[in-house]
Parts: structure tokens; C-alpha cells; sequence
């Protein structure tokens, strides 16, 4: 409401609220689930750390295998690709494409210990990529949690509303969720900020304009209080 100037309320005001008319608790459920342990050292910057998963994605009955690539600093969606298979050498050419989109980066790529990663095929792959492989702890899922969470929040916010009839409809949901996601969606774990300000720079300039518009609404309320005040004395 800030960025849009609508309203000018800090993060504090608006909980209050929300509390106030009983609208917090799926808001808290779904920030609870953000609270698991991620890989230990904390990305600094865009294409540090990259998180990878396999989805699986139910369409009229048939399986389909939703692979992400996300960037952990800024949760920007660096690509995606629907595979109608699980073979490692989908996997590893899916990596390579993005890769060859990025092709000055040299990232830690964050994944399971599923047999696509840890092959010797992906292992040769990643190596001549200049991608370090990092493994997460095994049965500990949430070690990889960024990807983990937006495998939910893709099926709950574009598959499951979208209700695609068909592969090519799955395939235009996705295409068209992934600009939602990237450069529309507020995303409460970067301060509510969208993953695309944070992967192009724009992260301190947005925040200090809020800052300035924070303090310019806290001001003209102070004024009508004081106005107000003086009106009925």
C-alpha cells in the first residue's frame, strides 16, 4: 500500500490491525512455515546461492515434474521447466539452460540428495558449469526450505486455482505466474519487498521511499490530531 501510495502504515500498525478483526492467523500459519532452518550461511547477493527441487504436479490424472531454479538472496524465479519425466539428463539440461542464461555466475547450487543430483553425470555437469554442488542433510527437507516453499506456494497460488485441462494449459498458468511471482507478489521473508527489487538492485531505494512516505503520513496524522484536538476543546 506504500509502494502504491494507498495507505501509509508500518508493518506494527498493520499487525494491529489485522489482530484488531481476527485476520492474522493464516497470515502467522503461513509465516511459521518459514521459520525452518535453511542452509547455514546466508546468501549476500544475487546468484550466491541457487535451490533446485522436483515437484510433482497432478494433471487430469497424469504426473507431471515441475523442476525450479530459484535464487536464495532475492527468491527471484530464475526459470522453471514442466518435465514429463524424472531422467537425470532432463535434470542436467535443465541446469544448463540455466546456466546459459547466466553465464557469468558461479552460484552454490542447493539441492536434494535425490539420484539426479548426486549421479556422477550431474556431478561432471555442475563441475564444468563452475556450479558448487551442496547437498542438503538427508531427511531434512526444510534445509532446503526456500524451494520447498515455493513448490507450495506455486501449486497453491497458480496449479490448484487454475485448474489446468491439459499440459499446454499447465505450461501458460505457469508462464503466466512466473511474472506474477517475480515482479508483483510481495514477499513477506525479503520486508515485503518483490523478489525482482532485490535481483535488479532496487531494494534500498523502494525501502527509503517508504521510510520518507512513513514519515510523511506519521506527521500529517499528528496535525489532524492536534487539529481535531483543538476543534472540540
Amino acid at each position: 500500500m506504500i509502494d502504491e501510495n494507498i495507505a501509509y502504515l508500518t508493518e506494527s500498525a498493520v499487525y494491529d490491525i489485522l489482530s484488531r478483526h481476527k485476520m492474522l492467523y493464516g497470515w502467522a500459519a503461513a509465516e511459521a512455515e518459514g521459520t525452518s532452518k535453511e542452509y547455514k550461511n546466508k546468501p549476500q547477493y544475487p546468484h550466491h546461492h541457487w535451490h533446485t527441487d522436483i515437484a510433482y504436479i497432478k494433471i487430469q490424472g497424469i504426473f507431471y515434474f515441475l523442476i525450479m531454479m530459484l535464487d536464495g538472496y532475492s527468491r527471484y524465479l530464475l526459470g522453471w521447466e514442466l518435465m514429463t519425466d524424472m531422467l537425470g539428463t532432463s535434470v542436467e539440461s535443465f541446469v544448463q539452460k540455466i546456466k546459459e542464461k547466466y553465464p557469468d555466475c558461479k552460484p552454490m547450487l542447493i539441492h536434494d540428495n535425490g539420484g539426479q543430483f548426486i549421479s556422477l553425470d550431474f556431478k561432471k555437469l555442475v563441475t564444468a558449469l563452475e556450479i558448487q554442488s551442496v547437498r542438503t542433510r538427508s531427511h531434512h527437507p526444510q534445509t532446503n526450505g526456500k524451494i520447498e516453499r515455493l513448490n507450495g506456494t506455486v501449486k497453491s497460488e497458480a496449479i490448484r486455482p487454475g485448474a489446468p485441462a491439459d499440459y499446454q494449459e499447465a505450461l501458460e498458468i505457469l508462464n503466466q505466474y512466473e511474472y506474477t511471482y517475480n515482479h508483483q507478489r510481495l514477499h513477506a521473508g525479503i520486508n515485503f519487498l518483490r523478489p525482482a527489487d532485490l535481483f535488479f538492485g532496487r531494494k534500498h531505494k523502494i525501502l527509503r521511499e517508504r521510510e520518507e512516505k512513513l514519515s510523511v503520513g506519521l506527521k500529517q496524522r499528528k496535525e489532524f490530531n492536534r487539529n481535531e484536538s483543538a476543534r472540540l476543546n
